[in-house]
Formats: structure tokens, C-alpha cells, sequence
């Protein structure tokens, strides 16, 4: 049976995890990513121009607000009657509910649809007013989708809670590409060459932006018990909006703002992520499945993270989890980590590699994908609804 043709509608192409997700994955392809197309219901962002940097096509709906979603839905049916698609994989809840919402309103029962969660959803109240409703309307659609796919067991759960049908729910996890992150004997020189970090001090790092659900004040008040220990460390925070965001100003209450460096959002961090000592995931909400924190160990970095979302599941026993909004005790395991022996740290390190490359394999990713939209192609064809495994 031959591929289907794919259409991806994902929320936006802003650096996020979902984002890189379909960047990699088409990246993956090779050949095969010719049946495939891309539609942002935003203005294309960053992550839009290395898609068609890898010969993918990507257009934009001009969503820049909730006003103009109607328009956007118009458009898409616009796109799915000129590029034909046989399956709609829609991204995130804003790209699922508009893709679901174009089919159901052009009358395309034919046409396979998949939505692929990347979001946790521990209480649906900490989410914005529109966020919400949008996760009403997916509930009110669910039975649209042929197959709702999770990257986190525990968001699956969260979300069947809420009223998703469990019994369309697949669990698949994030991938990474471990010949990209990998361990790196000279990161530690790129990493000071790009940072200004004194060398011999141990940096602990968090590659995400500034956002309330990633807590990097959290971050820094962790760093801050670390440093009153007369530890020689180094926080580093490196995405959209870290420089002059609220990490530095936390830093400067606290009054360690030389022991922070924030940086912009950067391309090279699979360079620059093996340098690091330890990685410190401090979200209070919303993680699933974290991408950075995978690449993190996939270069052998341990990490510790909240216990949010499959976060706990990920690290496994190569690193700690704790309860969000805790800096005490994320101190406290970074400190032991920090201070292991070099012959159990370097043991640690190759058990997070091996860990990501057992879990988080990327052709696995794509067997799982192709197979997920071969399903729904035939039953939309033979026009049975497909059954979720």
C-alpha cells in the first residue's frame, strides 16, 4: 500500500517542543517527506524557514489572534482542496480543533485526521480562558479523530479525564536524533567561548523560554541555595526572552545576577548542550514529555526535573524528580549529582544516553506515524471509522 499524502496543521512555528518535533520528524523522511506539506494556523515563525530549508512545503493561515480563526478555517479548506491531503495530522490543540473544524465543515469524511497532544493537563484551570475553550471543542469533536496521539502517559490520563475518548488514545513518546546530541568532549570549550563562564565552574543549564509554566524563578532561587552552599556554579538560561526576563530580575533580588547568564533563543545548542554539568527542568505545569530535557541526556547530561507531566518516567533512575515549585530540593539534587565521583558520574552519563536511545528512538517515530496514518487512510477510504489500537 502506498504512503498517503500528509497534511500537517500545527498551532504555530515558534521554537517550542511540538514545533522542533515536526522539524525533526520531517527532517527524518528522507524521501518520503515529499508526500508531505505543512500548514501553520500563525504567521510562520523560525521554525517554518528550516522546514522548507529541508524541502517541505509550509504555508500560514494569518491566525494572529482568536478573531480571526473563522477566516483561518476558511482558508485551510482552501489548502485541503488544492494540495489533497488523504490524512490531516493535526499539532497541538489550536492546530487540531482548526483542522477538525475545516473537515467538518467542507463535508470531508474521507479525509483520515490524527491529533497529537503535546501538552499536560494536571488542571485545566491554570490554562487561559481561550486555551480552554478550545480543549471544549476538541472534547465536543474528539469523535472525529481516527487516533488522538499523547507524547506523555500521564497527559493521556489528564486528557481521558477531561473527556477525551481513551479508547482512540496512542502513547507516542518524543523522539531525538542521538547522532545529533550526543556526548562531547569539546562542548565545554564552545559552551564558554559562547557564554563568558568562568572555566572550572559547573554550569547548570535550561534551554526553554521565558514562560510563567517553565518557573525560572524556581530556577534561580535553586542556583541561589547552591551558591550559599560555596558551590562554584554557573546558571544558564538560553531561549526567547530570557535576557531581561523575570530569571534575571529573581537573580537580582537575590543578588547572584553574576552567577545567571541568559541567552536568546540559538540554533546550535546539540554544540553546546554536552558542556553542561547537570540540566534543571523547573516548570510547575504544562510539560508532557520536555524535548531539552531528552537531548540533555542523550548527551549525557543528567538532569532533574518536576514531577510533572511523564518528566519522572523520562529521567528514570538517571536522574531526580522532584515536586514542582520545590528549589529546595531541586538544590538539593543537583548538589548531589554534582557531587559524584568521576567514575559513577561518568557511569550516569552513558546510562542517559542509553536510556534515550531505548525510549526515544527516531525510527521508531516514524514506523509508529506511518502505520498511524496508513489506519486512518484505509478506514476513511473503505469509509469505516478507524479503530485505535
Amino acid at each position: 500500500m502506498a504512503q498517503p499524502r500528509i497534511l500537517h496543521v500545527i498551532t504555530g512555528t515558534a521554537i517550542g517542543g511540538a514545533e522542533i518535533m515536526l522539524l525533526r520528524y520531517l527532517r527524518a523522511l528522507g524521501p518520503a517527506r515529499d508526500r508531505h506539506s505543512v500548514v501553520s494556523m500563525m504567521p510562520c515563525g523560525p521554525v517554518a524557514a528550516m522546514i522548507r530549508d529541508g524541502g517541505v512545503e509550509v504555508g500560514d493561515l494569518g491566525a494572529a489572534s482568536a478573531r480571526q480563526i473563522p477566516a483561518a478555517i476558511r482558508r485551510l479548506q482552501t489548502v485541503i482542496r488544492q494540495r489533497d491531503p488523504q490524512v490531516i495530522h493535526g499539532w497541538m490543540y489550536h492546530g487540531s480543533l482548526v483542522a477538525t473544524l475545516a473537515l467538518r465543515l467542507g463535508r470531508r469524511p474521507d479525509i483520515g485526521l490524527i491529533w497529537a497532544i503535546h501538552h499536560s493537563l494536571a488542571d485545566p484551570a491554570r490554562e487561559k480562558m481561550t486555551t480552554r475553550a478550545v480543549l471544549r471543542g476538541l472534547r465536543f469533536m474528539a469523535e472525529r479523530a481516527d487516533t488522538i496521539t499523547y507524547c506523555a502517559q500521564q497527559s493521556a490520563q489528564q486528557h481521558a479525564a477531561f473527556g477525551l475518548p481513551p479508547a482512540r488514545a496512542q502513547f507516542v513518546p518524543n523522539a531525538i536524533d542521538t547522532q545529533e546530541f550526543r556526548p562531547d568532549p569539546t562542548a565545554r570549550a564552545r559552551l564558554a567561548a559562547a557564554t563568558g563562564i568562568p572555566e572550572g565552574r559547573r554550569v547548570i543549564g535550561s534551554f526553554a523560554r521565558a514562560h510563567p509554566m517553565k518557573d525560572h524563578p524556581a530556577f534561580v532561587q535553586a542556583l541561589a541555595q547552591l551558591v550559599d552552599q560555596g558551590l562554584d556554579v554557573q546558571g544558564l538560561l538560553i531561549g526567547n526572552g530570557q535576557p531581561g526576563g523575570p530569571a534575571e530580575a529573581e537573580a537580582a533580588r537575590l543578588g547572584i545576577s553574576d552567577r545567571l547568564t541568559t541567552l536568546p533563543a540559538r540554533d546550535d545548542i546539540a554544540a553546546l548542550v554536552p558542556g553542561l554539568d547537570a540540566y534543571l527542568l523547573s516548570s510547575a505545569w504544562g510539560e508532557a514529555l520536555p524535548l531539552a530535557v531528552a537531548e540533555a541526556m542523550a548527551a549525557g547530561v543528567p538532569a532533574v526535573v518536576t514531577d510533572v507531566g511523564d518528566c519522572r518516567w523520562l529521567v528514570g533512575d538517571c536522574g531526580a524528580a522532584v515536586p514542582p515549585r520545590r528549589p529546595d530540593l531541586m538544590a538539593r539534587a543537583l548538589s548531589d549529582l554534582l557531587a559524584l565521583p568521576a567514575d559513577r558520574r561518568a557511569a550516569l552519563s552513558a546510562a542517559c544516553r542509553a536510556r534515550i536511545i531505548q525510549q526515544l528512538s527516531l525510527p521508531d517515530y516514524i514506523t509508529r506515524h506511518d502505520a498511524l496514518y496508513r489506519q486512518a487512510w484505509s478506514a476513511r477510504a473503505s469509509n469505516i471509522p478507524a479503530e485505535a489500537a
